[in-house]
């Protein structure tokens, strides 16, 4: 009968408590080991170096006596012939493991497709973990108070139908667990923006109907801009949320997922008990019945920690501790970093905002609410625009323009104006046109018709100028569509027919629309 392995935990313990002075009969009582077990643990410590009158040493040294007790007795594993066959190669595995970036498991291929090594990765693995016996992990439970916290996670949803646009979307899902209550708030998005996750904070605010004092997540960049230990950057909007609803954002240290361990496993499990066993018609759909699921299927489940149901508990206990609702729902700004261009303005959302000559080629960050564009520099504010909704608007403070400049600008129309003839009249008439309208913020579209000249040809650009005029539509991307796909070939009316009272190019005498048929036989 072969003997029995000694474990090296219960080996730790005696030796550690044989040292403390516990006598053979206590170490019995508190790991519940034989008499004759104990002694010949002691002996085998003691046949070791081990003195039981020398000072009591920290945890490594009773582990690493442990371990070479270990090694030195022959245990059934060291009497398999796996075992001494992969002992033949204890030099080249010791070589292998030394080098940079290798793991046991690379080391096994390398001894089949190397060497004649025919065993299996079992075999090899327990030789491994008897030669190299790994230190046991130990961690700290932190338990908060109710309301004190809550901890958030993204994770991929699969594909789910989008009624929006009429297709399937590959969708994410949202967790925010209460650390206390472990209740959850589960929603599906279809993407990981800063908007979305604020949305997401302020929908799962409202479904606990209170704000916990403190949120861990991990650094994804919709919160953090730059994730750091001990200084991490927040993203503006984030940062604001926190503000209004007064909470603290505690980012996880980086590639730590243990440090919310509360809703790291809870991806898996939505995946596993809602997604799986639910059918949708949409993502609306799938979020009422999310909704459902987390307070009548898993809030009423019993915790396996806290050994309570965790809607009941949250309702008995945590929510009242929550921080309340503000009057007013957070009102969601755009936040933009933008680069102020030699034409005074700054390019957010698709729309024109100009500042003052001091702050050309310098970065502002913009702040984008419902009514107003607010301009920042260094943390600063420097300027305020209403809002403009419509793409390619311009907000433009004649103020911010240097008079000495503002002179010389109007100077140089008749200069591009000279520039534009050299392309065609048509050209010139375009650029006549829009720099009338608004000399210092055209100036770029100017130019960029001049580079288009110089792409597409004289020609080219003076036709696709003429269309372009006829059907009074000057904007650059329709300029550039007409290059692109050769439609400035096609014939326009040079002279339409203007019915009195009206000034629109399109509408057409009654005549125009009097057709003839000829007559047959």
């Amino acid at each position: 009968m072969a003997r029995k392995e000694i474990q090296v935990e219960e080996l730790v313990e005696a030796i550690y408590q044989w040292h403390r002075g516990s006598g053979i009969s206590q170490i019995r009582r508190s790991l519940g080991l034989d008499r004759k077990t104990i002694r010949k643990y002691i002996d085998l410590a003691e046949g070791n170096g081990f003195m039981r009158d020398t000072e009591v040493q920290a945890y490594n040294y009773y582990l690493e006596l442990a371990s070479r007790i270990q090694r030195g007795l022959k245990t059934p594993i060291d009497n398999s012939a796996a075992y001494k066959k992969t002992a033949l190669y204890q030099c080249t595995v010791e070589k292998l493991l030394a080098k940079p970036y290798m793991k046991p498991k690379q080391v096994y291929r390398i001894l089949q497709r190397d060497y004649d090594y025919d065993l299996s990765y079992s075999s090899f693995n327990r030789y491994i973990n008897l030669k190299y016996p790994k230190q046991p992990r130990s961690c700290i439970r932190i338990e908060t108070k109710a309301g004190e916290e809550a901890q958030v996670d993204f994770g991929s949803a699969g594909l789910m139908y989008d009624p929006e646009e009429g297709r399937l979307r590959r969708a994410h899902i949202f967790v925010m667990t209460l650390s206390y209550s472990r209740l959850h708030y589960v929603e599906l998005v279809f993407d990981q923006g800063q908007v979305t996750w604020v949305k997401c904070h302020m929908n799962a605010f409202e479904f606990f109907g209170g704000v916990p004092k403190r949120i861990i997540l991990d650094n994804l960049k919709s919160g953090i801009l730059r994730p750091n230990t001990y200084d991490p950057v927040f993203n503006r909007a984030y940062a604001e949320c926190a503000k209004h609803y007064g909470f603290i954002i505690d980012p996880a240290k980086i590639r730590a997922a243990e440090h919310k361990g509360k809703v790291e496993r809870k991806i898996p499990v939505v995946r596993q008990q809602f997604l799986s066993s639910h059918a949708f018609t949409d993502i609306k759909d799938a979020n009422e019945k999310a909704k459902l699921w987390c307070l009548h299927e898993y809030g009423m489940r019993e915790h396996g920690t806290t050994k309570r149901k965790p809607l009941e508990l949250f309702n008995e206990q945590e929510k009242e501790h929550l921080i309340a609702l503000p009057e007013e729902r957070f009102e969601m700004p755009l936040w933009k970093e933008a680069k102020v261009h030699p034409d005074h303005h700054i390019v957010f959302d698709k729309s024109y905002y100009s500042l003052p000559t001091r702050y050309i080629g310098k970065k502002v960050w913009v702040r984008g609410g419902i009514k107003t564009v607010q301009i920042f520099f260094d943390g600063e504010l420097i300027k305020t625009h209403q809002r403009a909704y419509r793409p390619g608007s311009w907000r433009t403070d004649e103020s911010d323009y240097p008079p000495e400049q503002s002179k010389y600008i109007m100077r140089s129309v008749s200069h591009y104006q000279a520039e534009a003839l050299k392309y065609g009249e048509h050209v010139h008439h375009i650029i006549t046109k829009i720099m009338t309208e608004h000399a210092y913020r055209n100036l770029r579209k100017v130019q960029a018709i001049f580079r288009l000249a110089e792409k597409f040809g004289h020609e080219a650009v003076n036709l696709t100028c003429k269309r372009c005029l006829y059907y009074e539509d000057l904007k650059m991307s329709t300029i550039k569509r007409v290059l692109q796909k050769n439609l400035y070939h096609a014939p326009v009316e040079e002279e339409p027919v203007v019915t009195a009272g009206t000034d629109s190019l399109f509408t057409r005498s009654p005549e125009y629309f009097q057709h003839t048929m000829e007559e047959t036989e």
